[in-house]
Parts: structure tokens; sequence; C-alpha cells
């Protein structure tokens, strides 16, 4: 990317962060990008949900990008306005400022040297495999914590791991017409304005994730709801079931259809 177009996108990922922050924020600058290349870009369960998959033996490398335009480039392109309003983002750490920062700086070298951010992708991977086998464990890989993209399409880091296993939410249903790798795991993401998709992803046997804001329902769609906070394994679950999400963060007060009310 030419450096121009890094300069642009940089003032406004820079205006978005001081909006949200207008107390606190801290520039960021073209330094901050060029360091992420020599990090570890990959949080070792990193949150409460995925430290759940620690008591079935699996250790999960997820990475969290800044979602939809906090960067100043659309990262969730089929994102909804409930799904932009109520973003996960918002739910635990993500409501620190220092890790917003954190991500939308990650944000920020994938987009200007993608090649490089790649690698740094798949040595943190290989750092990833190192601890589990240390601690005796499974390691497996989320790369899209908070962002969609099209991993299986855009890079070779699936097929430079075959025997990791890779999981991801989207709600990009075009990728499911496509082939997938074997190693990925896709879970399509229901939102107040996608249900056509949804239903047509269940009916193939794809699992679809449903945030609801108080309890799960016993069915959606004819399908059996599972609770999905149980765990963030979401290549164990069975085939064809709606995984069931409680509201977290913003989502709680979610009134655009995104969140599920159960009748």
């Amino acid at each position: 990317m030419e450096i121009n177009r890094q300069t642009e996108i940089l003032i406004q990922a820079n205006n978005n962060l001081k909006i949200l922050f207008p107390d606190r924020h801290k520039t960021i600058v073209f330094n901050d990008v060029n360091m992420v290349y020599n990090r570890n870009v990959l949080g070792i369960s990193a949150d409460f949900k995925t430290r759940k998959g620690t008591k079935y033996g699996y250790l999960t490398g997820i990475m969290y990008l800044a979602p939809y335009k906090l960067s100043g480039l659309n990262m969730c392109p089929m994102a909804s306005k409930g799904c932009a309003v109520a973003c996960l983002f918002s739910a635990g750490r993500g409501k620190m400022y220092f890790v917003t920062r954190a991500r939308v700086v990650k944000t920020l070298a994938y987009h200007f040297n993608e090649t490089r951010f790649i690698d740094t992708i798949k040595e943190s991977i290989r750092q990833l495999i190192v601890k589990a086998k240390n601690k005796n464990m499974t390691p497996v890989v989320r790369l899209n914590g908070t962002s969609d993209i099209l991993w299986e399409r855009r890079t070779d880091i699936l097929q430079s791991f075959p025997n990791i296993q890779f999981y991801d939410y989207t709600k990009i249903a075009q990728r499911f017409r496509f082939s997938i790798p074997s190693n990925y795991h896709l879970t399509f993401s229901l939102s107040e304005s996608n249900q056509s998709d949804a239903v047509y992803a269940v009916s193939r046997g794809i699992n679809v994730a449903a945030v609801f804001r108080e309890k799960l329902p016993k069915k959606l769609f004819n399908r059996r709801v599972v609770n999905g906070d149980d765990t963030d394994l979401r290549f164990l679950d069975r085939h064809g079931v709606i995984i069931g999400l409680k509201a977290k963060g913003k989502a709680k007060k979610d009134k655009s259809g995104f969140v599920k009310d159960v009748q």
C-alpha cells in the first residue's frame, strides 16, 4: 500500500479512537505499526471463553483485530447495523482503551504490509505449537476474533499448518459456496438482516450462531439450540445445530433485532 494511502488510514484510525476515548488517546504513529511485525499477534487462551477450552485439552491462539471500520478500513464487510453497534469488542477486555488501541495497530500492520503480517501470524502459530506441546495440549487457532477475513482464499496460512485446526465465525454466506480447507471450521453468524442465508446454511448442515438476550430457546429454525458459551471450540459441535450465545457488552441493549428475544 502506498505511503499516502497509509497516512490517510492512519489519520482516520486516530480520529476514530479520539472519538471513543477523547481524554485518553495516544496518537498512533508508523513506528507503532512497524513494531507489530516483531511481536506475537495471537492471544493464547486470552479471554474467558477461549480459556474454557483448556479443560478439554485445547490451547487456543486467537487474533483480535479492530472490527468493522474502527481502523479506517472495513474488516467486517457483511456486518449489519445491529452487529456493528453490538460488536463483542465492547465486551470484556475490549472495553479498555489500551486493548482497543493495540487491536487498531495490529489491523493497520495487516493492511500496510500484508506479506510481513502473514509471516508474523505464522511465527505466532509456531510459538503456539511449542507452548501447547510443552503443556501436553492440542493447539487450535481462531484468526477472526473480531474480524471477518477470508483466510481460506487470501493467504496460505491454513495450508502451511495442515495439522492445526482453525475455526471462526462468519457473516459472509458466500464462503460456504466454495471449497473450504478441511482444517478450517466455519460457523455462520445470524444477524437481524441475513435470516435467509442462515436458514440456507443450517439446511446444509452448517451450524448457525445466534445471540439471545436473556435465555436460550430450545429451538430456532426448527433446529436444536445448544449453549455456545460453554466453550469456544466450535469445531467440536455436532452438525446442523444453532449455537446459542448470550448477549454481552453493548449487545445487551440492542434493539435492532440482532439480539433475539425468547417469547
